[in-house]
């Protein structure tokens, strides 16, 4: 057959060149499908290439998580909290671990750049069953930024990064924008998506804090919406009939909301012990269980043990579920892991809104985190804030508070029973306008016929109940005035109240009837323990009894204390509320107080300091509040500002990283400040230029000089390094043409790997294909009794023997490879390359495969060699000759030689088995 005319030329080449290139398609196809697809891919599902490997089952939204019983999903801790959750349970148990609240995994859930730290949220519920908590909640789709209710503390803008897949994603309370618009929201503040969002998934989000200053809280009174009474006051009738009454015994003294809540997360952290290892699972009621039988639990036990006492009282609470701060591991950065997984509670206060409280005991929680941590050689230090007032720290860097104990509202230390008197109105059983007037039960009295007894501490503002008693039994039809203003008539019991008026002390008058014995009273100071009896002539009907009142007013301030920003103004002397006091800003009138000693403020537009006072009559306070200029510091991403490069610009003010600032280049708004107070713009190609940040009405600028001047320089160096260049080349007889030769190998030697990958690839897939066909036949063979097993396992022997000849035909081309010095050049002629397609063309008429041209040449040589029984060693050099001069565009001329011998030796090959052949059919032939 003549090399002019062979199909292959026309053909198989073609076809072979198609295959190759349709190889390395499908390689790079493979590769960018194997790294693309997890990220295609919908949240929660497998990549084609994850199937194949296998890795350790998980439920990721297990019965723990998404389902309507679940608790918290082991793996996934509290990003897929569900709408219903189970409480409690034991490490001793065949579950362990299901709860993620009692996981001590260290690896790492998400991670937060947030502009403060802070408790990262991700559901909350409001029925409690007995045995969990349901929160069933149809959530509608997030349509932009949401109302926020009651009071503003600060804004916390923060970037999430996930770690693991997510259904609920990890908010700082109370939600204001997220940046996806693809996820919902529910009635109670979560953020929640209908797919899990996958690892990987990032989204940046703007959150409004509640204050959790206690002076503030203490002011709200019971004034609750009816919605939120209704639905976050109730507990089941056998929970309420245990837990009832022991609450009321244990907060009987506390006179406010607050210091009902404080007293109840006390009580919990000084009788209850932190433990994971919880020996008692939860049975009917988990409150009244850890309650009442056990000593020690876990965040999940304390959350819903604090919810029902509450709730017990009648306060809204409601048991909430995500995240504690975790570890600070950069600048604004913190890094959540599985371990950080917690229960908390949120108690809902008039005017205030939701406030958070953590009962768990907190050094003891992060001394477990710490441990774990250890236990997997690494470091931990944390530092957070639990309920208002309280911190606490493990691993603390030097330089930064740590407190061991966890401390009240008032900054005492908690554990204690102590609690403050309680108050009265009008009828002597509480504040008349439920406001919380705090005191201490104090009593005034002295040896005499006439004692007169103050329920609490004297304090403006505050109501209080005076009882006139003589020998004993109570005085009735007195009547009793306040600093010379009547307060009322006492009744059966002797007892009339009043509220204390706003001066430097309370005289109190007593008028009897002029049968009754006369009134004398001596002045006693305020914080006296004395009682004093009310004596004197016969003939007097009126006395006076004197008090020392306290008129330091404590002033609070609660919101964004920055430039322009509106603030809320609390004042309070002993934590009765200074109601309709004069608001003063550096001396000017501008609000009156509240019945919960609130007003709202303007701050003035520049910074500096700004005096805060609050006065009514003989009562008054004051406080200064630091107004900070905004700063701006700048830096290039490049080791020189250069034009058109990136330049870092860092907002600050005080030192704190100022979010969503307007950062302009050469007046012209190009980015805002992300969360940690940073953003990245482009130089313009100029001298300089000016970089403006703006926030809360001012205007931080700075100026980047040297922009052109540092390009000159920059460029001066690249040229003196490429004149060097250029010399030492001359000098070492380097040209243009050489340099452009070396691109030249660079690209060719390229070019070659992925044609030698491609054609080994290839190859490798027509073994297969071949070997599989093979076996295929020989077992069909086998099972048609057409082939006996003897003769199967000798062409097995055979076909060993062959992959051992062939591994040292492999070395021995592989050392002629190595050995040859001469370069692949491009001088080989056309009667070379003939040459090595009339050999290829000879080797085919030798081969009896059936349409050959639809097959590599590796296919057709493994034919020829195992079914055709032609040499080895022969068939492969011819092979491999092909392969190098077609597909790789080596020198045809090289391989003459050897090809030529290998093509005698397979045509002699070939004609011994032709002879052998034919004689046996002439020696078989006529036979019956």
């Amino acid at each position: 057959m003549g090399s002019d005319d062979s199909p292959f030329d026309d053909v198989s080449a073609d076809r072979d060149y198609l295959r190759v290139l349709l190889t390395a398609v499908c390689v790079v196809a493979v590769v960018l499908a194997t790294a693309t697809l997890p990220i295609l891919a919908p949240g929660g599902t497998q990549s084609p290439m994850e199937s194949l490997i296998p890795l350790p089952q998980e439920n990721p939204f297990g019965s723990a998580g998404g389902t309507s019983t679940g608790g918290s999903g082991g793996q996934l801790g509290a990003l897929n909290p569900g709408s219903q959750t189970d409480v409690g349970g034991s490490l001793d148990s065949g579950d362990s671990g299901d709860s993620p609240y009692q996981s001590q995994d260290t690896e790492p859930h998400f991670t937060v750049t947030s502009s403060e730290p802070a408790y990262w949220r991700t559901g909350a519920y409001e029925t409690y069953t007995g045995t969990g908590w349901d929160g069933q909640a149809d959530p509608q789709a997030y349509q932009g930024p949401m109302a926020v209710d009651g009071m503003s503390d600060t804004t916390v803008d923060y970037e999430v990064r996930l770690a693991k897949p997510a259904t609920s994603l990890p908010t700082v309370w109370r939600p204001k924008s997220v940046s996806r618009d693809d996820v919902m929201v529910t009635e109670y503040g979560a953020v929640t998506s209908e797919r899990p969002l996958p690892a990987g998934t990032t989204y940046s989000a703007t959150s409004v804090t509640p204050p959790d200053d206690p002076e503030v809280l203490r002011t709200s009174g019971r004034d609750y919406p009816a919605d939120i009474e209704s639905r976050y006051t109730g507990v089941p009738a056998s929970t309420s009939a245990q837990v009832g009454p022991f609450t009321d015994r244990l907060t009987e003294d506390s006179d406010s909301p607050y210091q009902t809540a404080a007293t109840i997360e006390q009580w919990l952290e000084a009788n209850k012990n932190y433990s994971l290892n919880v020996s008692q699972p939860p049975e009917d009621d988990v409150a009244s269980e850890f309650i009442f039988q056990m000593d020690k639990g876990y965040c999940e036990y304390f959350a819903t043990s604090m919810v029902v006492m509450l709730r017990s009282q009648d306060i809204p609470a409601r048991y909430v579920v995500g995240y504690s701060t975790g570890e600070r591991t950069g600048q604004n950065q913190y890094t959540v892991r599985g371990m950080n997984a917690h229960a908390w509670v949120e108690v809902y206060f008039e005017g205030v809104g939701w406030v958070k409280f953590d009962p768990t005991p907190g050094q003891e929680r992060l001394a477990s985190e710490q441990q774990a941590m250890q236990n997997s050689s690494q470091d931990y230090s944390a530092a957070e804030s639990g309920s208002p007032d309280e911190e606490f720290a493990v691993g603390t860097p030097a330089g930064e508070p740590q407190t061991e104990t966890p401390t009240d509202g008032g900054g005492q230390e908690s554990g204690g029973d102590e609690t403050e008197g309680t108050e009265t109105g009008a009828d002597g059983t509480g504040d008349s306008d439920g406001t919380g007037d705090s005191g201490d039960g104090q009593t005034v009295s002295q040896s005499g016929e006439f004692i007169v007894e103050l329920n609490r501490t004297a304090t403006p503002g505050a109501a209080v109940a005076a009882t006139v008693t003589r020998d004993g039994a109570p005085v009735e039809g007195a009547t009793v005035s306040f600093n010379g203003e009547p307060v009322g008539t006492t009744g059966p019991a002797g007892t009339v109240s009043g509220t204390v008026p706003y001066e430097a002390e309370l005289t109190i008058t007593v008028d009897v009837a002029s049968d009754a014995d006369p009134l004398i009273a001596p002045s006693v100071p305020r914080d006296s323990t004395r009682a004093f009896a009310v004596t004197g002539p016969q003939t007097q009907q009126s006395t006076n009894a004197s008090y020392e009142l306290n008129t330091n007013a404590s002033v609070s301030i609660t919101g964004q204390q920055v430039t322009g920003g509106e603030v809320t103004v609390t004042a309070t002397v002993d934590g009765v509320p200074v109601r309709d006091g004069d608001v003063l800003l550096d001396g000017e009138q501008v609000a009156t107080t509240d019945r919960q000693g609130r007003a709202t403020v303007t701050l003035p537009t520049e910074p500096g300091n700004a005096s805060i006072a609050v006065e009514r009559d003989a009562v008054s306070g004051n406080t200064t509040v630091v107004l900070e200029q905004l700063s701006v510091a700048t830096s290039p991403s490049l080791p020189l500002a250069l034009p058109v490069a990136g330049q870092t610009v860092n907002a600050t003010m005080g030192g704190d990283p100022v979010t969503n600032a307007t950062v302009a280049v050469g007046g012209e708004p190009t980015a805002r400040t992300g969360a940690a107070g940073q953003a990245t713009v482009g130089m313009p190609f100029a001298a300089s230029a000016e970089i403006s940040v703006s926030k809360y009405g001012q205007t931080a600028t700075t100026t980047v000089g040297g922009l052109l001047v540092n390009a000159a320089g920059v460029v001066l160096a690249l040229g003196v390094l490429v004149a060097g260049t250029v010399i030492g080349a001359r000098r070492r007889n380097v040209t243009p043409g050489t340099v452009w030769g070396w691109v030249r190998a660079a690209r060719e030697l390229a070019v070659g790997a992925l044609v030698g990958i491609a054609v080994m690839a290839d190859d490798l897939l027509g073994r297969f294909r071949t070997r599989l066909e093979l076996t295929v036949t020989a077992l069909r063979d086998l099972l048609a009794g057409h082939r006996s097993p003897a003769a199967l396992l000798d062409a097995l022997r055979a076909w060993i023997s062959e992959r051992f000849a062939a591994a040292e035909d492999a070395a021995s081309d592989a050392v002629a490879a190595v050995s040859t010095t001469e370069s692949n050049g491009d001088n080989g002629t056309p009667a070379a390359r003939v040459t090595i397609r009339e050999a290829w063309t000879r080797f085919l008429t030798h081969v009896s495969l059936r349409r050959y041209w639809t097959r590599t040449p590796g296919e057709i040589a493994t034919h020829a060699i195992e079914r055709d029984g032609l040499p080895p060693a022969a068939v492969r050099t011819v092979r491999d000759a092909f392969r190098a001069v077609e597909y790789g565009q080596r020198d045809p001329q090289e391989h003459v030689a050897a090809v030529e011998d290998a093509i005698r030796t397979i045509e002699a090959a070939a004609g011994q088995q032709s002879s052998a052949t034919d004689g046996t059919d002439d020696g078989t032939e006529g036979r019956p």
